[in-house]
């Protein structure tokens, strides 16, 4: 009975706050709230994903900071109503929304693949931002997706988004992986408008600049290349534009804080106990 007392006590200390925002572009953000510290971790997720992607982060984190999840709009309970066009900017705009409505002194943002860059803009509006940790992303800023690379994924998903949403994030998953089917599925419920336009808008994305501008630390936990197909993670350019180090996983594929979790979280903890 003791014991399941104090369960029950720790699930209600890390039992998030659901909280809602409203954007004057349409769009209404849904967030958690868990724990309390003098930092603020906001976990962004990445394209066609949702909060839930961090849920092996959430209470883990909570214990020492307080911790935010989000979903951007167009994704997950977030509204995809945005009455002007899906960019990386706009996803930007959501995080800083948040950021700015809960009043944090200090801020670490961590962005997941496309949550990357989406991080890395809305730092550059948010002088409470103190550090930038990317996670599976932006491995050589001196690579960038051509407009013929990205009509052709709109194209792809526009003719058969759950099929081809399916054959992509499997790739992403080590052979055999349980969580595919769960990712896939998630995946595949999101707005296909609002996801075939953040495609669109990858290439004119200036990933350089968006490095030089933050003017804070930038992290990363990258997965290791397990084809060639997959990005290498290129420390001595990302190094040309920012303050930038990386620790890299080999083995795991991009989802890697869902895959190995408790490698991730070490990781990240040693990340943040060096960004003061």
């Amino acid at each position: 009975m003791i014991h399941l007392l104090l369960l029950t006590a720790l699930m209600a200390d890390t039992a998030p706050a659901v909280k809602k925002l409203s954007r004057p572009d349409g769009v209404k953000i849904t967030y958690d709230v868990r724990g309390a510290g003098e930092t603020t971790l906001v976990f962004v997720h990445g394209w066609s994903s949702e909060r839930g992607a961090w849920r092996e982060q959430a209470n883990y984190f909570a214990a020492r900071h307080r911790v935010v999840t989000l979903d951007l709009g167009g994704h997950g309970q977030s509204t995809a109503g945005r009455r002007k066009a899906w960019t990386l900017e706009s996803l930007a705009g959501d995080v800083a929304a948040v950021v700015e409505r809960l009043k944090a002194p200090r801020v670490i943002l961590i962005g997941h693949s496309m949550g990357g860059p989406v991080a890395l803009l809305a730092a550059a509006r948010l002088p409470v931002v103190k550090a930038v940790v990317l996670v599976d992303s932006l491995h050589n800023a001196d690579v960038r997706v051509t407009s013929e690379q990205a009509e052709a994924m709109v194209g792809m998903f526009s003719k058969d988004f759950r099929g081809s949403m399916a054959t992509m994030v499997r790739a992403m998953f080590p052979p055999g992986s349980a969580l595919a089917d769960e990712v896939i599925g998630k995946a595949a419920a999101q707005d296909p408008a609002a996801m075939t336009a953040l495609i669109a808008d990858y290439p004119k994305l200036d990933l350089p600049g968006m490095l030089r501008a933050v003017k804070v630390p930038v992290r990363a936990i990258n997965a290791a290349p397990r084809s060639a197909n997959d990005p290498a993670t290129n420390l001595a350019v990302n190094r040309k534009y920012a303050d930038f180090d990386a620790t890299v996983l080999y083995g795991a594929g991009h989802f890697l804080m869902l895959e190995r979790p408790g490698e991730f979280n070490a990781i990240l903890r040693e990340w943040l106990s060096v960004l003061k």
